[in-house]
């Protein structure tokens, strides 16, 4: 969603979502085994770092009328591919 689909927003709430739902599993797998629940501690730091991040570039990148700087870059590239195409480079 991210980086393929350049919606920033999107993948933000998307790790907010797994973030909640790793808050909730870790406790569950503690129950049934202790190794399982810290294996996944390590996760849950990258998962913090990566919300983190994606919530600065958010803020880094506005969004208006659904369409961000990171949309706009691939489009640039996009037409600049179809121009050395067209020029036959």
């Amino acid at each position: 969603v991210f980086f393929g689909m350049k919606r920033l927003r999107l993948g933000l709430i998307l790790n907010f979502l797994m973030l909640a739902s790793l808050a909730v599993i870790i406790p569950l797998f503690a129950q049934l085994d202790i190794l399982s629940s810290l294996l996944l501690v390590p996760y849950g730091f990258w998962l913090l770092f990566a919300t983190k991040l994606n919530a600065e570039i958010c803020k880094r990148n506005p969004t208006e009328k659904k369409y961000n700087n990171a949309m706009l870059q691939d489009d640039i590239l996009k037409l600049q591919k179809k121009a050395a195409e067209y020029a036959g480079l």
